[in-house]
């Protein structure tokens, strides 16, 4: 699935939420319509902490979930069940947006990846974006390359 971004660029950028600031990495493009209409499928996973009172998360909160993303990263690095494309850090959560072909092999995929783990306070949302609103929405205007 990978192969839908064969450049793997990313950026970082930081916005506000409620007054805090969210650190943003995403990828700085979008692949070809006929891969996003096949990938409609949108997967957020969001983990809420308590973290310091900026919103970032404190040293506990950042080694559990710097655990959990690497896990699941791993996972799915040579996966076609499913792409990462953007993760969001404040505001007291951190949100992992994944696009997917099939919703049934993202989480099998999914929870073969956390196997072994202990249980994470996680939830997930699922929802169709074609358009791939989820990621282009985060990227700078104008940004509109392929690749």
């Amino acid at each position: 699935m990978s192969s839908i971004f064969p450049d793997d660029m990313w950026a970082v950028a930081e916005a506000r939420i409620n007054g805090l600031p969210v650190v943003i990495r995403f990828r700085t493009g979008l692949p070809p319509e006929s891969d996003r209409q096949v990938n409609d499928n949108l997967i957020i996973i969001t983990w809420a902490y308590q973290g310091i009172e900026t919103g970032m998360p404190n040293d506990e909160d950042k080694q559990r979930t710097n655990a959990f993303e690497e896990a699941i990263e791993k996972g799915f690095e040579n996966s076609d069940a499913g792409v990462q494309v953007a993760c969001l850090t404040g505001n007291h959560q951190k949100e992992w947006r994944y696009y997917t072909p099939n919703v049934e092999a993202f989480l099998e995929a999914f929870n073969m990846c956390l196997a072994g783990h202990p249980a994470y306070p996680i939830e997930l949302r699922m929802f169709k974006d074609p358009d791939w609103n989820a990621l282009s929405g985060l990227q700078p205007e104008g940004s509109d390359q392929l690749h």
